[in-house]
């Protein structure tokens, strides 16, 4: 086939590039779609990482009793009832003070209207006054007697065992180094029972001293609120109570 003269050579090109366009299939088809592939090395995980928890415990008695007392007075004179209650918290302050082995310290002081069922209706008749008095003792027996003698004035509102700050301690220290050695032959024997070597400490989180609150004396609990009379001496004798330390955190096992 002869070429024309008249078709300029660039056009021959382009009627070139349109038959081959039509000839050949699109490379969009053909080629495959290059997508983003995810990494190959996924994010390492902790491994022979151990969640333990071990606590030591202990029942101890209290070393001290506390005895909670109130000067109640009822009326509609405010003064005058005030002036009694402080009469009262006075003689008894001055009793205890004099007892042996006694700590005495008075506490707080309220006024309350006292209310009384008029047909049905609720009417202000008179007023109350109290003042507290706490005691502490070391010793039971001189608490028990001090209590009957101050029945027939106060009224007894509770009677309780609570720790001083040096048993507290004392106690603190010896279950701690319990719990730790025991938190420790868990991490051990946990170390071994999976077929590790041993480990090592990861955060760890030691308690105070659990249990170590004033405990009130159940038997004691029907006297609240009871009338003010002569009585003899009242048999205190604190009871054990537990207490305890826990230590809880991570151990990581090693080969």
């Amino acid at each position: 086939m002869l070429e024309s003269p008249m078709i300029p050579r660039i056009s021959r090109r382009v009627l070139l590039l349109a038959a081959l366009a039509l000839a050949v299939p699109s490379l969009a088809a053909t080629l495959p779609m290059l997508l983003p592939v995810a990494s190959a090395d996924p994010v390492l995980q902790p491994s022979g990482v151990l969640q333990l928890e071990a606590r030591a415990g202990a029942e101890v008695v209290p070393d001290r009793t506390v005895a909670t007392l109130a000067a109640v007075a009822q009326g509609s004179d405010i003064a005058r009832l005030n002036a009694q209650v402080a009469k009262s918290l006075d003689e008894a302050l001055r009793r205890a003070r004099a007892a042996p082995g006694v700590q005495a310290a008075t506490g707080s002081v309220g006024t309350a209207p006292r209310w009384r069922d008029s047909g049905g209706t609720m009417r202000q008749d008179g007023w109350t006054v109290t003042a507290v008095l706490t005691l502490r003792a070391a010793d039971p027996q001189a608490l028990s007697g001090l209590l009957g003698e101050l029945g027939g004035s106060l009224q007894l509102q509770s009677v309780q065992a609570e720790m001083s700050a040096a048993q507290r301690q004392h106690e603190l220290d010896q279950l701690s180094a319990r719990a730790i050695a025991a938190f420790r032959a868990r991490a051990q024997a946990a170390a071994r029972d999976f077929g590790y070597a041993g480990y090592t400490l990861g955060q760890v989180q030691l308690s105070g001293l659990q249990g170590s609150e004033p405990q009130p004396r159940p038997l004691l609990r029907q006297m609240l609120n009871a009338q003010p009379m002569a009585q003899p001496a009242i048999a205190v004798q604190p009871a054990g109570q537990e207490v305890g330390v826990s230590v809880s955190g991570t151990v990581q096992l090693v080969r």
